[in-house]
């Protein structure tokens, strides 16, 4: 089954392309990356490379453009870091899950506004749960 290979080499992937970028990009020139998360193809032809970067849209811009302008720069680092018969071609895109969840959470704080943050289980009032030790 090919599934559990993907996904270890997703990880391979991304451990070594935060390794380079680390090593190869100052903060200045970059700013601060965090790799989230590699998404290789089926084929292993293509790698969608998701990333945040600390700071405003500019800097998630400048870190877009250069990333992208370096990408082959990059994947000649990564052949070298990485024994493939093929190294995929990256494909560099800002992962805005985050954005995405907190601005659902900023919706359903809007629709509710008397909801509590915190849950009902954790509440001072709610009674304690004991386990059943059958």
């Amino acid at each position: 089954m090919a599934v559990p290979r993907i996904i270890r080499l997703n990880e391979l992937i991304k451990r070594a392309l935060s390794t380079i970028i680390q090593r190869e990009f100052s903060h200045r020139t970059l700013g601060w990356v965090t790799l989230s998360r590699v998404i290789v193809s089926k084929d292993l032809q293509h790698a969608r490379v998701f990333f945040t970067v600390l700071g405003d849209a500019h800097a998630e811009q400048h870190a877009l453009h250069t990333l992208r302008h370096a990408h082959a720069f990059i994947r000649l680092h990564l052949a070298r870091a990485v024994r493939m018969r093929y190294i995929p071609a990256l494909i560099f895109e800002l992962d805005e899950e985050l954005k995405q969840a907190l601005h659902v959470e900023q919706l359903l704080n809007q629709a509710c506004p008397h909801a509590r943050t915190t849950s009902h289980a954790s509440s001072p009032d709610a009674a304690p749960h004991v386990p059943d030790n059958r």
